[in-house]
């Protein structure tokens, strides 16, 4: 009887599993924290389709987020080992939270808005800056839109899934 080992190797199931847990948390987090700063360059957020983010109402030439660049460079791996893969944003920033999410905030009406408000009037001569330096108002609700560009994406997840079946597929075929 021949001996067909040479011609049928036996895959090394251990090996394969230690390379797996070796490299598949770092690579997943990796692949995570890219896809979640892709939101700051598409301007949208992608689950199962993509949702661009809702337009601002100045004209400001800077892309939406992107003013300081804070809370895109925020995102970070803060773990990624066997037991859990985590991407957070926003470490620091309060604003991060209303603008991956959407909601409304009040804002106190200060002497110091109402001074800066007329020193834009007095720069620009635009109306809105006059009547925001009058308003009788003591606060101003304003109702941030979500702008998600964070957290569950099942494009991401089917991205994971490939990446992890291609990785085991790439094993097998080099074995030798």
């Amino acid at each position: 009887m021949q001996n067909n080992d040479a011609e049928f190797p036996v895959p090394d199931f251990r090996k394969l599993a230690e390379k797996v847990l070796k490299d598949l948390p770092k690579n997943t987090s990796e692949k995570a924290r890219a896809f979640f700063l892709g939101s700051f360059i598409k301007q949208g957020f992608t689950d199962t389709s993509f949702i661009p983010w809702v337009k601002r109402k100045d004209e400001l030439s800077h892309k939406l987020l992107q003013q300081s660049l804070a809370l895109k460079n925020s995102i970070n791996i803060t773990q990624a080992d066997f037991k859990a893969v985590e991407i957070t944003a926003g470490e620091g920033i309060n604003y991060g939270a209303i603008h991956n999410e959407g909601g409304t905030i009040k804002v106190k009406v200060t002497p110091k808005m109402k001074k800066f408000f007329w020193a834009m009037y007095k720069k620009t001569e635009v109306e809105k800056w006059k009547f925001l330096a009058l308003t009788k108002k003591e606060e101003f609700i304003i109702k941030i839109p979500k702008r998600q560009f964070i957290g569950h994406s099942e494009t991401l997840m089917n991205s994971l899934d490939n990446m992890f079946i291609n990785e085991i597929y790439n094993y097998f075929k080099n074995l030798k």
